[in-house]
């Protein structure tokens, strides 16, 4: 039995409202605060005003300008990345190969600073594991089950820990090391691993209840996104890219008229939330050629199977990005696919009413 129109209308809306949610936080840029599945300040990118991140991934590789609050599975500072405040946080593992500034304060299951990784000041840290090889201007207080000192490591002045300690020649301390057992409750194993766990099931919810909120308000263009993909899967991926490229262009040629500024705002709005929900039926697309496969026919169970594959792929190395690139634009080909028909049947239905 096919859902009332005020049903319909009413998942449309909650998938609406819940859809520009997700893209707030976890797309926007600009922003400072982002949460999602992997955040990433790329080289060359400038985050102003600092950053707070939760997320099963953070990867600095550019300049956040400020504090670096982070709250992942892992935290990834690069050798290309900086910090102009501090950084503090807990995540999994934490990996600081480039640049902070500030100091950093931090608990993670690992904490490494690599040999290009720089702390201009403290450094105080609870950790499964914690290695230094790299340079910290300023003092040390650690406290973790393994404490290590390489032979390239830079502490300018004390360096305080408690746990396992090896100290490898070449290893300099302008202050005093020394231990303090008071440094044992700073341990920390698995349980940073947590936040990035549950923000990583918050986002796989939160898509699987948009998903079903568009199963339920638009079936015809969920079915037809899904038939288009499997189909003509060139062609769809061709029509969401002409999309996905001629839509700001079109908004931005529109700036340029008086009349057309107001639309060009709402319509770079409703572009944002399409972006977001094409991905959506991109993955619920996947999920019904996947059980296309083994002979199935279930729109739920396509749903849970999409966006369950589209996010274990997503983790691959180097490909992740461009899977996930894939996805939308079959899920944003496949609405224009089901806009040009629909257009196409309105056209023909007022052609058969005039003859």
């Amino acid at each position: 039995m096919r859902p009332s129109t005020p049903r319909r209308a009413l998942a449309f809306a909650l998938a609406a409202v819940l859809a520009v949610s997700t893209f707030a936080g976890v797309a926007a840029a600009a922003a400072d605060d982002q949460a999602g599945g992997t955040i990433v300040v790329e080289e060359g990118q400038t985050v102003t005003d600092g950053l707070q991140a939760t997320g099963g991934t953070v990867v600095i590789r550019g300049t956040v300008q400020g504090d670096l609050e982070a709250f992942a599975g892992t935290v990834d500072v690069t050798e290309s990345g900086t910090v102009t405040g501090n950084l503090g946080g807990a995540a999994g593992s934490i990996r600081i190969a480039g640049t902070v500034e500030g100091s950093v304060d931090a608990a993670g299951g690992s904490i490494d600073i690599t040999e290009t990784g720089v702390v201009r000041g403290d450094v105080k840290a609870g950790a499964g594991s914690f290695t230094h090889a790299g340079t910290v201007n300023g003092s040390v207080r650690v406290g973790a089950g393994s404490v290590t000192l390489t032979s390239t490591a830079s502490v300018g002045g004390d360096f305080v820990y408690d746990g396992e300690f090896t100290q490898a020649d070449g290893a300099t301390v302008g202050g005093e090391v020394r231990h303090d057992s008071d440094l044992g409750s700073m341990q920390v194993s698995v349980l940073p691993n947590i936040a990035g766990w549950l923000v990583t099931l918050y986002v796989l919810a939160l898509t699987l209840f948009v998903g079903a909120l568009l199963l339920v308000a638009l079936p015809g263009v969920s079915a037809t996104v899904a038939d288009a993909t499997a189909n003509s899967p060139l062609r769809t991926l061709g029509a969401g890219f002409l999309t996905l490229v001629g839509a700001p262009f079109v908004f931005v040629l529109l700036l340029f008229t008086i009349v057309g500024v107001p639309i060009a705002v709402v319509g770079m709005v409703l572009y944002a939330l399409v972006l977001v929900l094409s991905y959506v039926w991109g993955a619920y697309a996947v999920g019904e050629w996947i059980l296309g496969l083994a002979d199935r026919e279930s729109r739920w169970l396509a749903l849970v199977a999409g966006v369950l594959a589209v996010h274990v792929v997503s983790y691959a190395p180097f490909l992740g990005d461009l899977i996930e690139l894939v996805v939308l634009l079959f899920g944003l080909g496949g609405l224009t696919v089901a806009g040009y028909q629909h257009v196409r049947h309105r056209r023909g239905g007022d052609t058969e009413s005039t003859a």
